[in-house]
């Protein structure tokens, strides 16, 4: 095996790919979608509040993804991805 090898991520399927990039973008969009939803009850926030606020939310959306992210990409490692996709496709109502 080589440097090369060694160094690069493995290479994914397109299957595993783009459920990972749906997945983002729900959690995104319920992300943007909460935080105008509240965005009344906050009040004026500084610059520095609302980059707490984008940090704060963005940083829980990570911390959620991570255990099915990690799933999928076991998953697809083990050439394992059609039965994972199809469960976190239907957990997350993705199409």
């Amino acid at each position: 095996m080589t440097n090369a090898e060694v160094d690069s991520p493995p290479v994914l399927d397109s299957e595993v790919s783009g459920t990972i990039i749906s997945l983002r973008e729900l959690f995104e969009a319920v992300r943007r979608a909460e935080i105008h939803r509240v965005r009344g009850r906050l009040g004026n926030l500084s610059p520095d509040q609302e980059d707490v606020v984008e940090s704060l939310t963005r940083g829980i959306i990570e911390k959620v993804l991570q255990a099915p992210v990690a799933m999928l990409l076991k998953a697809a490692s083990a050439n394992q991805s059609a039965s994972i996709v199809e469960t976190v496709c239907r957990i997350f109502n993705l199409t």
